[in-house]
């Protein structure tokens, strides 16, 4: 998926361009270390992304993803 850094995208069309599901997407907001940016359409409960942003957060690497998994010994 080729991404245009001017236009906006919804949560499924970021999660398709970084590779993620669209659950993951609504974690890497809420990510401490390094958030993704995101708009908030004041009328609605609904975020986009800058194109700009998401070719930004996927060049400097996406968190750890996966289960955290309990020590087992």
């Amino acid at each position: 998926m080729k991404v245009v850094p001017e236009k906006t995208y919804s949560v499924k069309d970021a999660a398709r361009y970084l590779g993620v599901h669209r659950c993951t997407i609504y974690s890497y907001i809420r990510y401490q270390k390094k958030p993704l940016a995101f708009l908030k359409i004041p009328d609605k409960a609904k975020r986009v992304f800058i194109g700009a942003d998401l070719i930004a957060y996927k060049e400097s690497g996406l968190p750890k993803r996966g289960r955290k998994r309990k020590n087992t010994r």
